[in-house]
């Protein structure tokens, strides 16, 4: 589990997530702000598999923020695979039974 208290974005990546994923920054916070499964990515970066209010789930990258406590930088967000959609299913499956 991370504690994100605020999530940092760019213009860069702003219009990436939007242009090429079309997922609003609303849907991004959802997912964050929520209960996502949390998985370690490369490069130090965490990789977060969850439910928007509208039930949809998604993939969303962050990083850490230098010198920022609590800040990450959100540098992809995406629907989920069937891979990541199936492996939330089972993790939260786990927990809620």
């Amino acid at each position: 589990m991370i504690a994100i208290e605020w999530l940092v974005g760019d213009e860069w990546n702003l219009k990436h997530i939007w242009e090429r994923h079309g997922l609003r920054p609303e849907t991004v916070e959802e997912v964050c702000y929520g209960t996502p499964v949390v998985l370690q990515g490369y490069k130090g970066r965490f990789v977060l598999i969850g439910p928007a209010r509208g039930g949809d789930i998604f993939t969303v990258i962050l990083g850490t923020v230098p010198g920022q406590l609590g800040a990450y930088y959100t540098f992809s967000a995406r629907p989920a695979s069937r891979k990541e959609r199936r492996y939330f299913s089972e993790q939260k499956g786990r927990f809620e039974s």
